[in-house]
């Protein structure tokens, strides 16, 4: 962890699952906060990704199909 403490790696995941799901509820999950919480401090990584997210679940949609 050094020189990195408990906060980055908290920072990291949190903005890592937002990114890759788009909830707030898993991201708080993971990191043992509330969905408020993610949303105030690591909302800002969500809304450029929204339409990548969505495609990438129609993707997998279409693909089982």
């Amino acid at each position: 962890m050094l020189p990195h403490g408990p906060h980055n790696v908290r920072d990291v995941l949190a903005a890592h699952i937002l990114k890759q799901t788009g909830s707030y509820e898993q991201a708080s999950y993971a990191i043992q906060d509330i969905p408020e919480m993610v949303a105030q401090h690591y909302g800002r990584f969500l809304p450029q990704d929204k339409a990548e997210i969505a495609a990438r679940i129609l993707n997998q949609v279409w693909a089982a199909a």
